[in-house]
């Protein structure tokens, strides 16, 4: 309570410092594309004292192109804006007098450097990694494997994320993220958002670790906003993949844009559905009731996810004011399968009882509909950033089902046990925010704003169980269940940023008030709970001499259970592998500290982040003894967690041609286990490293060639063993619209994924390897003027399946 009180105390003098500050001069202006007058965001922009080649200032520009140059002294100054693919503008000189107090530059036209090869433009390639002051910018144009991939396959290269065996992202260790598009929440959570968007509409992906105030509290690794792209060409113009794989995945995906004078609009469909398969085999042994069961499972494992639909919007600029409207119509399929023999021994003390083999069946499908639309409306005041925004979301899931079927057959073939699973959901979600910013200084600015947001689930659980007497599915009435879920929250924020010369600094607070309420037949299991919370954060960046820049960031977030974290009833993976919900389980709090380092190198950028993390009451599945050779998994506070680690990022440039990317990272982790029988606590040295190469061998060719190492990592009751794997893709220009992409995912076929658990009654093994080989060939095309882009990372969807066993 007193380090809450101090930093309050801190920030509410830091805000007020802000406010009496007064700055000196700012230059201002705006950057365009030459003869396209399409904003450019990203762009270096350099000032030096006049003929001194040591940057004094240093800015990126904004994604409508602006940029201002805060607290410059008087002198005279020149003026340099770079971006890898455009010509360097020099603006020399600057003469700034006594008398100025802001100078605007106008309109900079920067020139594309093209290379026109019959027709055909191979451009130069963006920065992988843009750092800002409270967030890191993924290009979603960097790599070649995610042609025919999703926002996962684009993130896998970016320092400190990990894709697990199941394709699942982590970032530093986490799961726990927020996942939004184009500012909105998606309906679906983490990983299974990030699958169903495809790469090819995504123009850059916002990584935010540290969230400010103005940014929603829930996930403790922070929020992932995928930018989808947008065009500022007038008329229509577009693209079109296509992809296969020799797994069977296959997709296709459109993009149009059009714009004519104040209204721009898109269209995006989508039609994707990636498969994984891997080859599983575990070896598990449990004690029930001094009965001592050890079975070898072995047999395919398989996934395919279904995904359609079509997203479109519109924004409408009046003169001071845009409108926007979105609206999105889907389906999402998410199924696995699996068919696995089974050898199976129980013991007791007088040695072996009984012996059997036989063969687990299990399916699983989890599908809905989703409608979703959105309106919104940005007001300027001025050009100087004094606005007041808001923005109005409704969604609606309906159709939703999760199935889970599991059978257990005999040598025969004659089933011997059986379940039947259906789960039937509506879901609701509404959330509505007002933002307004307003400028009390040439550099600082308060901002304020108040959201709502809303979630309701409402649905019932029913099982059947196979009776081998009668040969039949009977309904177990003691497990139906209906549920009732709802959370509200109402959130306000305040804050306050301000540079002063090289030096920024941004301060706020968010509160909270959440009211939750879990409904079921099983009385037992309600809950209401009713809560309020003060999150604090802030940023500081401050730019040195000869193009560094250094940046710190504190963050406290909460982490809220999600609904199938708490449903109090028992579900199937399979036979011999059962899970249930805890609704007691609370939610996880987690203090974020982050410190960054920048430097550009001529054509290199060499980037380094310090991290600590701390988190109290993290959320685990835990596994346990349910009956003899089933095991029973569910959500539980395991304890406290801490993560403190340092990773790094190099974008180099070998010659000419060909582009290295280093990312890596390495943090020790320790849980502080209250379930560990023995009092000790785990704790492991994690670390991975990623090596991408990208060659240009041909005007129309070009290679990437990566390698990639996955370090080891613990759990509460195990750990899982570090793999490596290479990955090679190949581009082709066929024709000034048409592109090819070759990608050969883990060519040398060593991808293994090896984990287990120990407690006093349980030990299990689990081995996957994933099918090989894994072939994709994408195809795109491009129609009227879209500016072409080269998409990559790589496909990680089709490596395993199984993990959660």
């Amino acid at each position: 309570m007193k380090n809450t009180r101090l930093t309050l105390l801190l920030l509410m003098l830091l805000t007020c410092s802000f406010i009496i500050a007064s700055p000196i001069i700012r230059i201002e202006g705006k950057l365009v594309e030459s003869g396209k007058k399409i904003p450019i965001e990203f762009a270096d922009i350099i000032l030096c004292k006049k003929g001194e080649t040591t940057a004094i200032a240093h800015v990126y520009s904004e994604q409508d192109g602006h940029f201002a140059l805060s607290d410059i002294q008087h002198g005279e100054y020149d003026l340099m804006v770079r971006l890898v693919g455009y010509d360097i503008y020099n603006h020399s000189p600057i003469v700034l007098t006594p008398a100025t107090t802001i100078l605007d530059i106008g309109i900079i036209e920067l020139v594309p450097l093209e290379t026109e090869l019959a027709e055909v433009v191979i451009e130069a390639e963006k920065k992988q990694v843009i750092y800002k002051l409270d967030k890191r910018i993924i290009s979603g144009s960097n790599n070649l494997m995610s042609a025919g991939g999703t926002a996962i396959d684009i993130l896998e290269n970016t320092p400190s994320i990990r894709i697990d065996a199941n394709g699942d992202l982590t970032f530093r260790g986490s799961s726990g993220f927020m996942v939004f598009i184009d500012g909105q929440p998606s309906l679906l959570k983490g990983s299974q958002a990030l699958q169903q968007i495809p790469a090819s509409i995504i123009e850059n992906i916002e990584i935010i670790t540290t969230p400010s105030a103005r940014n929603d509290t829930d996930g403790d690794a922070g929020i992932i906003n995928i930018i989808t792209k947008r065009n500022g060409l007038q008329g229509l113009n577009g693209i079109v993949n296509t992809y296969g794989s020799t797994v069977l995945s296959n997709g296709a995906d459109f993009l149009i844009m059009g714009q004519n004078k104040k209204l721009q609009w898109n269209l995006a469909g989508y039609w994707n559905q990636p498969i994984r398969k891997s080859n599983f085999e575990q070896d598990k042994t449990t004690i029930v009731d001094g009965i001592t069961t050890t079975s070898h499972s072995e047999g395919p494992r398989g996934s395919k996810n279904y995904h359609y639909g079509v997203r479109g919007g519109m924004n409408y600029k009046l003169t001071n004011t845009t409108l926007n409207l979105g609206l999105e119509i889907g389906y999402n399929k998410f199924t696995r399968d699996g068919d696995l023999n089974y050898i199976e021994t129980k013991l007791d003390a007088s040695g072996i009882i009984e012996k059997s083999e036989n063969n687990s069946r299990d399916n699983y499908d989890l599908h809905s509909t989703i409608n979703q639309g959105n309106i919104g409306f940005d007001h300027k005041f001025n050009k100087d950033g004094h606005k007041l925004s808001g923005n109005f979301m409704l969604a609606y899931e309906g159709d939703a089902l999760e199935y889970f079927q599991s059978d257990l057959f005999d040598e025969n073939n004659v089933r011997q046990q059986g379940h039947r699973a259906w789960e039937k959901e509506v879901r609701w979600t509404v959330r509505g925010n007002l933002d307004y910013v307003i400028p009390y200084s040439k550099t600082g600015k308060l901002e304020a704003g108040y959201q709502y947001f809303s979630y309701l689930e409402d649905g019932d659980y029913k099982m059947k169980f196979w009776d081998p007497a009668k040969k039949e599915f009977y309904w177990r009435d003691d497990i139906y269940n209906t549920f009732y879920f709802q959370r509200g929250i109402h959130s306000v924020y305040t804050m306050a940023s301000q540079s002063f010369n090289d030096f920024e600094i941004q301060g706020g607070f968010r509160g909270e008030h959440t009211h939750q309420v879990l409904r079921s037949s099983k009385d037992w299991a309600n809950r209401e709970k009713n809560y309020f919370e003060v999150y604090p954060s802030v940023h500081m960046g401050y730019t040195l001499p000869k193009d560094q820049r250094i940046t710190a960031s504190y963050s406290y977030r909460i982490n809220r259970p999600e609904l199938f974290f708490m449903e109090p009833y028992i579900t199937y993976r399979d036979y011999y592998t059962a899970e249930i919900g805890n609704p007691d389980i609370r939610p996880e709090y987690i203090h974020s500290f982050e410190l960054n380092y920048k430097k550009n190198l001529n054509e290199h950028v060499l980037a380094t982040s310090l991290f600590y993390r701390s988190r109290k009451d993290k959320i685990e599945r835990l596994r346990v003894p349910y009956e003899a050779g089933v095991t029973l998994d569910s959500m539980a506070n395991v304890g406290n967690d801490q993560s403190m680690g340092i990773e790094l990022n190099a974008q180099l440039k070998a010659c000419r041609g060909w582009n290295i990317n280093v990312n890596g990272n390495v943090y020790y982790y320790k849980v502080e286990n209250k379930f560990k029988l023995d009092g000790k606590n785990e704790t492991s040295t994690n670390y991975d490293i990623t090596i991408n190469n990208l060659i240009d061998v041909h005007k129309y060719t070009r290679i990437q060639f990566d390698g990639n190492f996955v370090g080891p990592s613990v759990t509460t009751q195990g750990r899982s063993d570090s793999f490596w794997f290479v990955n090679l893709a190949v581009r082709q220009q066929l024709h000034q619209k048409l592109m090819s992409t070759l990608s050969f995912r883990d060519i040398l076929n060593t991808a293994r994924y090896k984990s287990d658990i120990t407690t006093a009654d349980l030990q299990s093994v689990t081995h996957i390897r994933p099918k090989y080989p894994v072939i994709m060939l994408t195809l795109s095309y491009t129609f009227n003027n879209f500016k072409k882009k080269s998409n990559d990372s790589r496909d990680n969807r089709d490596l395993f399946e199984g993990t959660g066993y």
